[in-house]
């Protein structure tokens, strides 16, 4: 009899053979982890699957002066790790529990051998990779083209247009009709196809969070949205202003050079 477990919400695992599963269920470790705890330093090796069941993991980088910048995030449902499915690798800065987390480890030896089994689960794999590859070379983009005024409105943009559907900090929760979305859609690299006029994002992390996302300090962050707030672009509601209005998305856009 299958049981089921974590491995039932991966689309790449999720399609194997009841044989193969209940494989990888016997060499698979429930983990638990606390906020802030380290999970693996910069430069180990990718020796494992790692199955988000609850909570957030992130992967961050440390500069010299102590600022951090969030490289990935990964929630319920999101793999870590994948990586190191096809080649040695290692990762590249820290990953640490962003809250109280739990998670499903995988050995690699036993995860590729169970996706040799299945080339549509292996493709599926292949895809993941290329959707983060795409948001990688975004990141990228925005860290090298655009200035932190640019960067916030292009996360912004995102956000409130990325679609209508359900997810947590780490996908887009719309509500139709609304256009409220998390910010943190962004940082996942998830798109959907609605391209709302104008929105209400609302941030379910803290402002400290946002601002290592688009590489800056949380004052810059502030000063920059109080800028956008005064030119009439947003308005900001809510405890602590996590509800940010889109007022004007031509000119959000405009600042993002998203046209």
């Amino acid at each position: 009899m299958r049981v089921h477990s974590c491995i039932d919400s991966v689309p790449m695992l999720r399609g194997l053979p009841d044989e193969i599963l209940d494989r990888l269920s016997s060499t698979m470790r429930h983990l638990h982890f606390g906020k802030g705890q380290l999970i693996a330093a910069a430069g180990d090796p990718v020796d494992s699957l790692l199955i988000v069941a609850s909570g957030h993991i992130r992967i961050v980088q440390c500069s010299t002066t102590g600022r951090e910048q969030i490289i990935r995030e990964a929630g319920p449902g999101e793999i870590m790790g994948e990586i190191g499915m096809f080649a040695a690798a290692q990762y590249e800065g820290d990953v640490i529990a962003a809250d109280e987390a739990e998670a499903c480890e995988l050995p690699r030896k036993e995860t590729l051998a169970a996706l040799s089994t299945s080339p549509e689960s292996a493709m599926i794999l292949v895809e993941y990779l290329a959707r983060r590859l795409a948001r990688a070379e975004q990141i990228i983009g925005d860290l090298g083209a655009r200035d932190v005024a640019g960067r916030l409105a292009a996360e912004l943009v995102r956000a409130a247009t990325a679609g209508t559907g359900a997810g947590s900090r780490a996908g887009a929760a719309v509500e139709a009709g609304t256009g409220t979305v998390s910010c943190a859609a962004c940082a996942a690299g998830r798109r959907l196809a609605r391209d709302a006029g104008s929105g209400q994002v609302v941030l379910t992390g803290s402002w400290a969070e946002m601002a290592a996302r688009i590489g800056t300090t949380p004052e810059s962050l502030s000063r920059r949205l109080r800028a956008l707030e005064d030119e009439g672009i947003i308005a900001r509601a809510g405890a602590g202003g996590n509800a940010i209005t889109v007022l004007d998305m031509v000119r959000l856009k405009e600042m993002a050079g998203m046209f």
